[in-house]
């Protein structure tokens, strides 16, 4: 798999593993936006898949969703 394949990979996983922590904790674009400081627009963007968080996002929503340091992580870059 070539860079690119890779990171639109990375991409469509981070897309779904957001959306699946998001609404499995009951919580909306518009309040998770809310509680990360961003706009609800960008966390659509994230969750079609056509923008890829940040690091240091990713680990915001970890923290805000309850989760464990690096479980998002892992599901986004792991999954093949």
């Amino acid at each position: 798999m070539n860079a690119r394949h890779k990171r639109e990979h990375v991409r469509q996983n981070a897309a779904r593993v957001i959306k699946d922590a998001r609404t499995l904790s009951n919580v909306s674009q518009v309040r998770l936006a809310q509680l990360l400081g961003i706009s609800q627009p960008l966390v659509s963007s994230w969750e079609r898949g056509r923008v890829t968080p940040g690091l240091d996002d990713v680990a915001r929503i970890e923290e805000l969703l309850g989760m464990q340091r690096g479980e998002l992580y892992v599901q986004i870059v792991g999954n093949k």
